[in-house]
């Protein structure tokens, strides 16, 4: 099944918010959080982390 390019693109949003995470621009990501949810096409993956055992 070929994805539309507008979910190709919402997934990339994911990408992005979870890379912006990662190095800490916590502020930038939540910008694109907001414009993910904006979209008309959702993304097939989740942005919401969870906590993790790291012990």
């Amino acid at each position: 099944m070929e994805r539309s390019s507008e979910q190709r693109a919402s997934d990339e949003l994911v990408r992005l918010i979870r890379k912006l995470r990662w190095i800490g621009l916590e502020n930038e990501a939540e910008s694109m959080e907001r414009e993910l949810t904006t979209r008309a096409v959702p993304a097939a993956d989740s942005v919401v982390a969870t906590p993790r055992e790291t012990d």
